[in-house]
């Protein structure tokens, strides 16, 4: 049988079984595909000391290192060398190693900036916006035709310097003519900019390639874009993305030519202003090492994880991780896979998880995904949810894995669960590590949801009782 081939431009990897091809890592800045770009060759049956002496291979060959870390048994590292950056890491509970040509993206140590301790306000807020769901689905008598339609999730971060991160966008049906200015007069009034200035926007982060970036198709002249982020696989190796996206990249490349792109690996830790941002998992982490092919099919479960620090304290965000269990073109062992992939790289001593632990965790794929949450959320133990959800009460929602995320997050010690579908939910962390929880009314409703939502009791975990 003949051996499988190195397939990259980049020096051999020396030990453990190469995959039988290389795999295609998806899109740059621009979202169009491009086969020759960008690469990834992955090895299985490897261990550390093989990936160190990788790593001294490439110095040796005038490859420069840019970056290094670890996060639990897992090694990453960033090397440049001519026109790409070489990116390899090893996950140390699957003895694997991943090496990756990466021709689209800034190199790490050049994609982030800092400002000074003490610089600019003494807070920093992540904020959950309220966005009403599926307004085009109410029938007479404020029933919703699809109540477990969730669809849109937007966050938006005020650095203490006063920019903003914003990350996803929310779905079309929620971007309306009424909403969408209410939107952007909130990004005027958090960032302080005066009505008519650009709105200064450190970074736009895309978890995965669902919803619309309608503020960006709308008003990209207001908003000066200083970076975009997201990984997202090709659209022909997963079901339900939002094609869309190939018109936001032409507009990001012709309305942002100078914004610096960077499509985040695994392992991967960059600075926007007083917050860190750490890189916990991507579609490539679900390539097989064997064969070199996606082991995914659901778009959802491409969605890029990140770790945020504030003031000391974390937010994982989780993106639309997991499916909807009543899709039955989607098998829930695909979500089996991907949960036990994932907590699996980060697995310590007696089933804890000290790098996935956090203050704060985004509900993933709004409540409404097959993990197993008893280890799930227990690996997590986060103090804060905030769930981009109908904000509706507990006894209204019949589906049982709706309930027993809700359970857990309440018995591994959430105190506080904030739903996004009756007003933009907010968490102020000061310099000292204190969070203050803030809300206003929902902006840009329609009015039939407004009448659905007053004729239903809103969601109050005091209430609940296990």
């Amino acid at each position: 049988m003949m051996e499988n081939q190195w397939l990259l431009k980049a020096p051999i990897y020396e030990g453990g079984v190469l995959s039988e091809r290389d795999f295609n890592i998806g899109y740059g800045k621009s979202i169009q595909e491009d086969t020759q770009t960008s690469r990834m060759q992955l090895v299985s049956d490897t261990d550390e000391s093989e990936y160190v002496a990788y790593l001294a291979k490439l110095a040796q060959m005038g490859y420069r290192r840019i970056f290094e870390n670890r996060i639990a048994e897992n090694r990453f590292a960033q090397f440049v060398c001519e026109d790409y950056t070489l990116y390899v890491y090893f996950t140390g509970r699957y003895r694997e190693v991943r090496v990756i040509e990466d021709r689209v993206s800034t190199p790490i140590d050049c994609f982030g900036d800092t400002i000074s301790e003490g610089e600019g306000k003494d807070t920093t807020v992540i904020y959950q916006y309220g966005m009403m769901y599926d307004p085009e689905s109410i029938q007479p008598g404020g029933q919703f035709a699809r109540i477990l339609r969730k669809d849109g999730m937007f966050y938006v971060i005020r650095l203490a310097d006063s920019r903003l991160i914003l990350i996803d966008g929310g779905w079309e049906s929620q971007m309306t003519e009424k909403s969408l200015p209410e939107a952007l007069d909130f990004l005027y009034e958090v960032s302080g900019t005066p009505k008519g200035e650009k709105i200064k926007v450190a970074a736009l982060i895309l978890t995965h390639p669902h919803g619309e970036q309608s503020l960006i198709r709308q008003y990209h002249d207001l908003l000066d874009v200083e970076r975009f982020c997201y990984n997202f696989a090709s659209f022909d190796l997963t079901e339900g993305a939002n094609t869309a996206y190939f018109d936001y990249g032409a507009i990001f490349c012709e309305k942002y030519p100078d914004a610096r792109f960077l499509k985040p690996h695994t392992g991967q830790s960059f600075t926007l202003g007083d917050v860190k941002i750490d890189v916990m998992f991507t579609h490539e982490d679900m390539v097989k090492a064997d064969t070199g092919t996606l082991h995914l099919r659901d778009v959802n479960n491409t969605s890029t994880v990140l770790k945020l620090t504030v003031h000391g304290k974390t937010f994982l965000l989780l993106g639309d991780l997991g499916t909807s269990v009543k899709n039955p073109y989607r098998p829930i062992v695909e979500d089996m896979r991907l949960e036990a992939r994932f907590l699996g790289m980060y697995s310590a001593k007696h089933g804890s998880y000290p790098a996935l632990e956090c203050d704060i965790v985004q509900v993933p794929h709004h409540a409404i995904h097959y993990f197993r949450q008893s280890e799930f959320y227990c690996a997590i133990r986060a103090r804060y949810a905030m769930l981009p959800m109908t904000d509706v009460e507990f006894g209204d929602y019949q589906p049982s894995f709706y309930c027993h995320v809700i359970e857990q997050l309440f018995v591994t010690g959430a105190e506080h669960i904030l739903l996004a579908g009756r007003k933009t939910q907010w968490l102020e962390i000061g310099r000292d590590g204190e969070i203050t929880v803030g809300s206003e009314p929902l902006r840009g409703a329609d009015d039939d949801y407004l009448e659905y939502l007053n004729r239903t009791p809103a969601f109050d975990i005091e209430q609940i009782s296990f």
